[in-house]
């Protein structure tokens, strides 16, 4: 019979999770890139969420988009590296599952991104939630899924404070 050993539970389950919310991401932006015209607002719920194409040459909420694209790209793609090496590690390391699960989301979405920047230099975002004049930046799955991925880690964070304890 096969032993997983202690972690084996974390990249077993944690890998393939990654690579489900990396190739929905990249299938939504392909999607996005076909069907939207860029910079144009498309509809979907009046005064709260529509779809729009555009490309962040820069991180999370425009940060770097000044910064010379030689100097951009060597610390978005070194951070994203690193972050991919460390949750791996981490998922190597951990059985819970809220961890496993919320480390596979933001490693899928940190690779989806990634694969961008890679590909096209720059990232793809179609997502506008908005509120009448009160707007969020524009995003696309992979934000989404590393939001919902650090959500992951603090409920775990405060749902199980004794292992925090024992560390």
């Amino acid at each position: 019979m096969i032993s997983w050993g202690r972690g084996k539970k974390g990249l077993f389950i944690g890998i393939p999770l990654a690579f489900g919310v990396l190739v929905l991401d990249q299938w939504s932006k392909w999607v996005a890139v076909q069907q939207l015209a860029f910079g144009r607002r498309v509809l979907v719920w009046e005064n709260f969420f529509d779809l729009v194409l555009v490309h962040n040459v820069g991180a999370a909420f425009g940060m770097f988009q000044n910064m010379t694209p030689l100097w951009r790209h060597l610390i978005l793609g070194g951070v994203a590296v690193t972050a991919v090496v460390v949750i791996v590690i981490a998922l190597g390391r951990t059985v819970n599952g809220l961890l496993i699960a919320g480390m596979a989301f933001i490693l899928g979405g940190a690779l989806g991104n990634l694969v961008d920047r890679i590909r096209l230099g720059k990232v793809v975002d179609f997502i506008y939630v908005h509120w009448y004049d009160y707007s969020f930046p524009v995003f696309n799955l992979a934000d989404s899924a590393i939001s919902v991925g650090v959500g992951m880690l603090l409920l775990d964070y405060f749902l199980n404070p004794e292992d925090k304890e024992a560390a």
